[in-house]
Formats: C-alpha cells, structure tokens, sequence
C-alpha cells in the first residue's frame, strides 16, 4: 500500500508540473485546442455532481478474533462534490464536498447448550453514522461524450454515532460504541472507546458519459477508529466505493 501511495503521488506531482508547463504557453482561452496539444482540446470547465453509493466496508483487526464481535461489512452513501478547475489549458482539478455514510453489518452463531441439550444462535450486529470529507486531485480525461477521471487525495471521517448489540435466546443488549462509560461497563475499561475523527488515504477512477457518472474506489484510513494496544483491540477502516452520480 506504501509503495502505492507514493507511485501515484509521484504520478499527480508529474501531472500538476504539466499543467503549469502548458498553462504558461501561449493563450488564454478555454476549452479550445489553441495550445495544439493532446490535453488542450479537453474541457476545463468546473462540474458539480450528486451521488449514491453502495461501499464495502471492513474494520482491519490487528486480532482476527474482534472481527465477529465488530461484523462492519457494509456502507450506503449519498453525496455532493464540486471540482475546481486548477488549470485553463489543462484538465486537473480539485474535488471536494461531503457525503454521509450508513455503515453496518451483523454475523450469527450457533450454539449448543450440553445442560438443556439445545442449540440457539447469538447474532452480533453493528451500525455506525459518519460524514465524510473527501479532498482530491482529479484528471478529467475527456474523449467526446466520454471521459475517464482517476483522483487521488484525502478523506476525513467525522463518526456521528455508533453501537454493536448482541441478541440471543430473546435478550439482547446494545453498547454505544462512543460512550466511555457503555464501553467501560462491557470491557472493563473506557481505553477501547471508538475514536469520532479518522483521515486516510482516497484513490479510484470514474467513467463519464455525457452527465452520468459510474465509480469505483477505495479508502484506507491512516487513523484508528479502535486503538487499545495493551489488548490487541486495534482497527481501522477500508472501504470501497461502487457510486452511481450526476454531474452537472
């Protein structure tokens, strides 16, 4: 993932010294080919969109063993994003905008009780309200109705609420994953409280046709929304976005 992040940083720092490179040639206007170049004949126009996504959604456990008790699988998301033209002869921009995000997931086991010779199933489930902040650099690749737009940036995560419950053989108790106390009365300690702010990394691409726009990408947080070392109760999210949107 390293390796990753810093080829396609390499890849924008390269792009953003083309566009200066072309953006001091000769002529001012917009949209046209007047520079003669391939990017040139591209649109620099600002562009606004409204999405929905469905995300994949996974905390990554230090210990495997928290991955049942915290069974986070699936995100919906609904958005708005507005990119910045950073160049006039050149198709860089700066997107950004907020969406907010449903997270949630559930896993269910089966049990035998030897004494009652009975078998019941105990089900985790777990929610979770965030807004996201997503801050990228984009190239819009236009080809006549077409275009293709890979980014790469930022994303702040802002955790509004959240709770886990577990259920089984008809009761069922639920924990703020936020509360201090809540998380102190499960655990026996406040330190494995969620954290409310994560940041990580954003990178994907999307597909244009005229005004609709169909995406995929994924997001890896530097942050950790679990972090108690001394139980190996650490984790932080990915997620991977599959958006359909509007541009306009």
């Amino acid at each position: 993932m390293k390796k990753l992040f810093f080829l396609m940083v390499a890849c924008l720092v390269a792009t953003t010294a083309s566009a200066q490179f072309v953006s001091s040639g000769s002529g001012n206007a917009r949209n046209t080919a007047s520079s003669g170049n391939f990017f040139g004949q591209m649109s620099t126009d600002d562009y606004n969109r409204f999405y929905v996504g469905y995300n994949p959604t996974k905390i990554k456990w230090d210990d495997s063993d928290y991955e049942e008790e915290f069974p986070m699988s699936s995100s919906l998301s609904v958005g708005y994003l507005h990119a910045s033209s950073l160049s006039s002869q050149f198709p860089l921009f700066l997107e950004y905008g907020a969406n907010f995000q449903y997270s949630f997931g559930k896993e269910t086991d089966s049990y035998e009780d030897d004494y009652y010779e009975d078998e019941y199933d105990i089900e985790w489930g777990m929610n979770m309200y965030s807004v996201n902040v997503p801050v990228n650099l984009a190239l819009k690749l236009q080809f006549n109705d077409c275009a293709l737009t890979p980014y790469l940036g930022l994303n702040f995560r802002v955790n509004i609420a959240g709770s886990y419950k577990i259920s089984g053989e008809g009761e069922e108790e639920s924990v703020n994953i936020f509360s201090k106390s809540d998380m102190e009365d499960w655990y026996d300690t406040d330190k494995v409280t969620a954290k409310r702010f994560q940041a990580g990394i954003n990178f994907g691409v999307g597909f244009n046709y005229k005004s609709l726009y169909l995406g995929v990408g994924y997001t890896s947080d530097f942050s950790k929304i679990f972090n108690y070392s001394d139980a190996d109760f650490v984790g932080k999210i990915g997620v991977t976005s599959l958006t359909v949107g509007f541009n306009f």
